[in-house]
């Protein structure tokens, strides 16, 4: 756990123990809304740009291509 333990939790004052959990839904609204982010970045990619590997009738795979070169 990277908070403070069970009995360090216990020593903190009420202030601090607020502040300590404003600093955490803090940083999880932050880290979350960037992944969420991220993923909807991903997924638009994903659904904007897949093409297919059907060329000029027959599937051509990446290290096909790389060969005829």
């Amino acid at each position: 756990m990277m908070g403070p333990s069970q009995s360090q939790w216990r020593l903190l004052s009420p202030e601090d123990r607020i502040l300590y959990k404003k600093w955490l839904r803090g940083g999880l609204l932050i880290y979350g809304s960037l992944m969420a982010a991220m993923v909807l970045v991903s997924v638009a990619s994903h659904v904007f740009t897949s093409a297919s590997s059907d060329v000029a009738g027959e599937p051509l795979h990446t290290a096909a291509m790389a060969s005829k070169r």
